[in-house]
């Protein structure tokens, strides 16, 4: 038996059950931000092919329509849950050249998005598979406006061979976590609060609601503040930049930059920068080189990868490690530029008489002096 089914069934003297957010906790997104999700569809539905700058619009409306629709929900139910279907009923088709048949198309259009960006958050399934090998129930709760049915096929999408043993999904009961269906999932399921938690990243939904039913929450926060604040300066500069190109779709970029980000907190704040800021901007910078190199290349130039020191250091061994090929570095400075351009030996003679020689004894008994904290002072040997 591994240690982890150990733990698992230790903590199963404890626990009776564990409940999953699905959407931002067991399953992430590959897109900046939930609402990519909107981006796609507009791709997904040829709307674009008719209006190429229509994206941003697009996305709005679709936010506006489901804002409306759970409006209306709560005037007339006391809820705010809806299901897809609802939303689109808001949804301004003529505007986009479409008439109101396109209703049920844009909502399977929409599922479609769900699937091809969704991913399983692999911190999420191994804590999901650690628990029901330590023999006790898990499953999911979801405030969505996708039933039952579509979760379960989403999920099993992600993660194929997936089993629970009970699913939420708020649109079918009329009520949200933040309401009565935490006590739908423990009555029906036979619960006892006390001896169970929940796992999710909205604090209101899933740790004020949990916490109001006697569940014990486990927050999972998809970004820390200061994080966020990158991700929202990021988001701004690249509208201004590129105004008519998709910002939320980014290939999972930053949905794996709060993943790893949230993997590293206990690392110093120089490695968290590294992982947030250095790293994504050198990232980006290698893609730079490689489309200029493929570009030159398709001309049918001979390439040659240069990096100019010191600077050039660091994208030098990314290009290395990324590319496995071929790239040179020359570092230059200020004193290898004066021997570059002397053509008599006076100038080097003067730069070399004020070059001091350390004797390698000398600079032993530095490093061992400075280790334990001396004053050893280094000394300049003619």
């Amino acid at each position: 038996m591994t240690i982890m089914t150990v733990d698992a069934t230790r903590r199963a003297q404890n626990v009776s059950a564990c409940s999953f957010d699905v959407f931002d906790t067991f399953l992430l997104r590959a897109c900046a931000t939930p609402d990519g999700v909107f981006e796609r569809v507009f791709q997904l539905s040829r709307i674009a092919e008719k209006f190429p700058n229509m994206s941003v619009s697009f996305v709005q409306h679709r936010i506006q329509a489901e804002a409306r629709a759970r409006k209306l929900a709560q005037e007339r139910n006391g809820s705010t849950e809806v299901r897809i279907a609802d939303i689109y009923k808001f949804f301004p088709f003529r505007l986009f050249g479409l008439t109101r048949d396109a209703l049920g198309n844009l909502a399977q259009i929409e599922f479609e998005a769900e699937l091809e960006l969704c991913r399983a958050n692999p911190e999420m399934l191994e804590q999901y598979l650690d628990m029901k090998r330590g023999g006790f129930r898990v499953g999911f709760i979801s405030d969505t406006y996708w039933n039952s049915d579509q979760l379960a096929q989403l999920l099993r999408a992600c993660s194929p061979g997936l089993s629970w043993d009970f699913l939420y999904a708020s649109c079918d009961h009329g009520s949200g976590k933040s309401e009565a269906l935490f006590e739908t999932y423990l009555a029906e399921q036979g619960i006892d609060a006390a001896s169970s938690f929940h796992v999710g990243d909205n604090h209101n939904a899933d740790v004020k609601g949990a916490r109001r039913h006697g569940i014990r929450p486990r927050y999972y926060p998809q970004a820390s503040a200061p994080l966020a604040s990158k991700f929202q300066r990021e988001t701004s500069i690249f509208e201004l930049l590129c105004p008519d190109q998709p910002s939320r779709l980014d290939c999972g970029a930053r949905t794996l930059r709060r993943a790893v980000t949230a993997r590293s907190a206990e690392h110093s704040p120089a490695f968290n920068l590294g992982v947030t800021v250095l790293g994504p901007v050198m990232a980006a910078f290698d893609a730079f080189i490689e489309a200029r190199r493929a570009v030159l290349a398709r001309d049918g130039a001979r390439v040659a990868i240069g990096f100019l020191g010191r600077d050039g250091l660091l994208p030098y061994r990314i290009w290395q490690a990324s590319h496995g090929e071929t790239g040179a570095y020359v570092e230059i400075n200020r004193r290898v530029s004066l021997v570059g351009s002397a053509d008599t030996l006076e100038p080097l003679s003067e730069l070399l008489s004020r070059v001091v020689k350390i004797d390698a004894a000398t600079f032993c008994r530095y490093r061992q002096g400075a280790a334990a904290g001396g004053d050893e002072v280094l000394r300049a040997v003619p």
